[in-house]
């Protein structure tokens, strides 16, 4: 029982948190529920529903389920045992041929195979809003007792929830209903006003497409008007006109899906004399004596798609005037206006008030603002269901991601049992493979909205349909864009084909421009928080056998390490002046440029962590003077792993088309860490294009994105890294000096470990203790890690440090595996000291890498391409990534220094002249790999 409760209580509480916009979300999870507690699949849910007057079922499991759905009870009435527990708010049974066999329950379970049910009221405040009905197959199911009090505890717990969100919907539906009635209205009034106008006209009328349950359309009378009302009566019985090919006049012109495939009705059509037209409607002329007709099309001028037929009849054999013909068509032009705009303005305000509500909630998790979103705009629009996806890079390539791998939610999906695992989807148009498109792929590569009318015709032309679903029949998806950069793609869905309209797209198109520059700032935010506790991690793990702690956990007894923290606490303050200044707008300051740190030092000197603990001080200033629930934004890279335009892309962002892959445009690292601080570690890295960049930035913050003549402006403190003699860089032409004078406004030199032996105890226990938390079993106590002994630290006090505090930390890595007992000894050490050097190892070792990547070089001449034999063993992690370095070397001597050369000897493309766009979409991901992954 204990594990039913428990889940019982993860139902009870998702129920809790959905909004008022999630009633079927709801009624899902009440029917899990009751299903979990009864053991029954069959659950029905009945709700007091005022729009009809009567108990409507709002869901249903199991067999016959549509069936049941379409049958609906009295609110009172002495026929049904739904009635009488709604009434009366007491559980009650029934059992088919029982004492309580009731007329309308009775039709309902003969015809839907039910032979008893347990009946339960759901109340809220002691009002009656509903009915949970448990449905048996057999005589022998019954719900216990036990099973009976815990359903009623768990209906009441969440009964006050479904009871909002009854309502919520209800005055939608009664909203939709109103908005129908006054659209007849305002037709009505429309042809009015056109059967006063000339004296001649008898009739006219209105007719909209509407779907049939098969997904054909019939012409519906939206209005008539005659002055003739025995006339008017009569025309309106005639009911719909059927659009399949041969069944009516108008079938010549439209198809089935109302699409005009005849061009003599993309203009007005008069027909002098209906008597001898093939009818449906014969009793337009044997009854009502019509003959001439004056038809004006209102359509979709880029679909054909008729929005409305307005008709205009005489009784004569009448010839229209030029000059009435205009006034018609005027007139019909008013029509169309009139019954799209009655209602859309209605639930445009009401899109914006919900909006609006929800943008003044407390949002600080993307993940849940998006399901609220997608929430509103479902039930608004009255979809069936709908997905947001979110822009996501994996490899180099830009993807649509709304679950992880994992099944873990990312954007939002709504009502999950119809789309229950979600893909990624590849961002791009008739560049991809069939089976590879995608509708929000689509959206996302164009940035402009789109309506799938009937996803068989889309699937049938190699269009942009994806299926998730049998069921789904019509979609719409529209970009979520903020600074003319696609982030988001919001997709609805249907269970009726042709259902989404211009007014659907309109509203969506509303939801984006409220809500994307919010999604922008969390997004922001979230990634922002994710670095920043990646660095407090960094700076916050403090051992406690160590006293020299000094600045965040900057550890030292030395001189030297007395200067790093001399330093950083001598700069932050007037540095956070300058942050403040930003925070304030004043853009004055920008005259006397940006400020700037250069960081020197030997490799594995500690540089990184010299700014992250800068960063740490400034940060917690912020926090304290300005914002004490935000984070100063934070940005870091390394120039090394960039070349040419990715360089100055990463630093500075692009515009889509400047270079090959540039598929969207991008942000840089300097652009979206305004107002806070961008670590750029191998500053003497930079290519020269990316170096007069820099000057410039750091002169005005001013700074071109790639491609684009639109000049912009950020404001964040520059830390710059290198290992490298920029001044010998300098004489040697590799280094500009102006930019080295920028840079050293501010430096300092981040001591090698040689320089500060006397630390070398305390940061050896630092690491180890931080090293045994991470590799520990999970049987070992967490504060208790091994120690080292006093010849240990003398031993590694004598080490000469090559790779500085990286050495340092691979010593006491291999120390702590292979210690003999819980003490770290001298002979330890030195064991680990000693594996650390094995020259023939890494000789071997590198002979083995030859091999192997000669042997793929190989594999490719015989006619393997790069992706066979290359990518795919290293992502399986079969070769390492110094055997791909080594194979591009090779390569690389053989076809050229550049990209393309290499990629097209290496069969990653085909050919690196007039390339395809599948072609220049695998250059990008070859050189996005070799530079992100590899790291060449």
């Amino acid at each position: 029982m204990m594990p039913s409760r428990t889940r019982l209580n993860a139902i009870r509480d998702k129920i809790l948190r959905f909004g008022k916009e999630n009633l079927e979300e709801m009624l899902h999870a009440l029917a899990d529920g009751a299903s979990l507690i009864s053991g029954r699949q069959r659950i029905r849910v009945y709700l007091e529903d005022l729009t009809r007057g009567t108990l409507t079922c709002f869901h249903a499991s199991g067999p016959y389920s549509e069936e049941i759905r379409k049958t609906s009870f009295p609110i009172i009435s002495g026929d049904a045992v739904v009635s009488s527990v709604f009434v009366s708010r007491y559980p009650a049974e029934f059992r088919r041929g029982g004492q309580n066999d009731l007329p309308l329950d009775h039709e309902l379970a003969t015809k839907c195979e039910i032979v008893s049910s347990t009946l339960f009221p759901v109340t809220s405040n002691n009002k009656s809003i509903g009915v949970v009905c448990i449905d048996h197959d057999l005589p022998s199911h019954t719900v216990g007792s036990s099973a009976q009090t815990l359903l009623s505890e768990f209906v009441a717990a969440v009964a006050e929830n479904i009871d909002h969100a009854r309502i919520y919907h209800q005055q939608l539906l009664l909203a939709r209903k109103v908005e129908e009635f006054k659209r007849r209205e305002a037709a009505t009034f429309m042809v009015k006003s056109a059967v006063r106008l000339l004296d001649r006209l008898t009739l006219a009328s209105v007719l909209v497409p509407i779907a049939q349950p098969g997904g054909a359309k019939v012409l519906e009378i939206l209005a008539s008007y005659s002055e003739d009302s025995d006339l008017k009566s009569k025309y309106d019985q005639l009911g719909a006109i059927v659009l399949e090919r041969g069944k009516s006049l108008i079938s010549r012109y439209i198809d089935d899906r109302a699409v005009i495939t005849d061009e003599r009705l993309l203009h007005p059509l008069f027909i002098p004399d209906l008597a001898g037209q093939t009818l449906q409607k014969r009793a337009l002329t044997e009854e009502m004596s019509l003959r001439s007709l004056y038809v004006v099309p209102r359509y979709n001028v880029q679909t054909r798609e008729v929005i409305c037929l307005v008709n205009y009849f005489a009784r004569d054999l009448y010839r229209f005037s030029e000059f009435e013909m205009g006034l018609l068509q005027t007139h019909a032009e008013m029509v169309e206006r009139v019954i799209h705009e009655i209602g859309a303005e209605h639930l445009e305000i009401r899109v914006l008030a919900e909006i609006s509500e929800l943008l003044r909630e407390r949002n600080e998790e993307l993940h849940p603002f998006l399901s609220k979103v997608l929430s509103k705009a479902t039930e608004l629009i009255g979809a069936d269901t709908g997905s947001i996806a979110m822009v996501k890079e994996i490899e180099g390539e830009k993807w649509l991601v709304v679950e992880d791998e994992d099944g873990a939610i990312i954007g939002a999906k709504s009502r999950e049992w119809l789309k229950k695992q979600i893909p990624p989807f590849r961002i791009g148009g008739y560049d991809l493979a069939v089976e590879e498109r995608s509708l929000t792929g689509y959206v996302a590569w164009t940035k402009e909205p789109k309506i799938i009318a009937d996803v068989n015709d889309e699937r049938q032309s190699d269009g942009f349909h994806r299926s998730m679903s049998d069921l789904i029949k019509s979609e719409i998806a529209v970009p979520i864009t903020t600074d003319d950069q696609v982030i988001a793609v919001i997709c609805l869905n249907s269970m009726k084909p042709d259902y989404f309209t211009e007014e659907h797209k309109r509203i969506l198109q509303l939801i984006d421009r409220l809500t994307a520059r919010h999604i922008s700032d969390i997004q922001r935010i979230e990634s922002l928080q994710s670095e920043v506790q990646r660095l407090q991690t960094d700076v916050a793990y403090k051992d406690p056998q160590i006293s020299s702690y000094r600045l965040g956990n900057i550890i030292g007894i030395s001189r030297k390490a007395q200067e790093i923290v001399d330093f950083i606490n001598t700069v932050s303050e007037p540095i956070f002046n300058r942050i403040t200044l930003w925070s304030k707008n004043i853009l004055q300051e920008a005259t006397i440029g940006l400020p700037s740190i250069l960081v020197t030092g030997q490799t594995g000197a500690g540089k990184e962590f010299f700014f992250n603990n800068l960063y740490n001080k400034l940060n917690e200033m912020y926090r304290r003077e300005i914002n004490e629930n935000g984070e100063l934004p934070v940005k870091k890279t390394n120039i090394a792993a960039y070349s040419g335009e990715l360089t100055y892309s990463e630093l500075f962002g692009h515009k889509k088309g400047a270079f090959t892959g540039a598929y969207n445009d991008r942000r840089g690292i300097l652009e979206e860490a305004q107002g806070g601080i961008v670590f750029l570690d191998e500053i003497g890295d930079a290519d020269p294009k990316t170096q007069v960049q820099l000057l410039r930035f750091l002169d005005n913050g001013g700074f071109f994105r790639l491609g684009e003549s639109q000049e912009r402006y950020s404001r964040v403190l520059l830390v710059a890294a290198t290992n490298r003699n920029l001044m010998e860089e300098i004489e040697k032409g590799n280094f500009r000096e102006d930019l080295y004078h920028r840079l050293t406004e501010l430096s300092v030199r981040v001591p090698s470990l040689n320089e500060r032996r006397e630390d070398i105890p305390d940061l050896s226990i630092h690491f180890l203790g931080k090293l045994y938390r991470t590799y520990r079993d999970r049987k070992d106590p967490e504060t208790a890690p091994p120690t080292l002994s006093a010849e240990a630290k003398q031993v590694l006090m004598g080490h000469t440090y090559k790779g500085n505090i990286r050495e340092l930390r691979s010593i006491l890595l291999r120390a702590l595996f292979f210690r003999s007992g819980v003490i770290v000894t001298g002979d330890d050490i030195r064991h680990a000291i000693r594996d650390g050097m094995h020259e023939k190892v890494v000789t071997a070792s590198q002979t083995l890498n030859e091999q192997v990547a000669d042997e793929l070089l190989a594999e490719i001449e015989k006619g393997k391409n790069f992706w066979e034999a290359v990518y795919e063993p290293y992502s399986k992690n079969l070769i390492s990534r110094d055997v791909v370095r080594l194979v591009i070397e090779l390569s690389r001597n053989i076809a050229g220094k550049h990209m393309p050369q290499i990629a097209r000897h290496l069969k990653a493309i085909q050919s690196d002249v007039a390339m395809t766009d599948e072609e220049k979409r695998k250059l990008f991901k070859f050189k996005n790999f070799l530079y992100k992954t590899v790291k060449i």
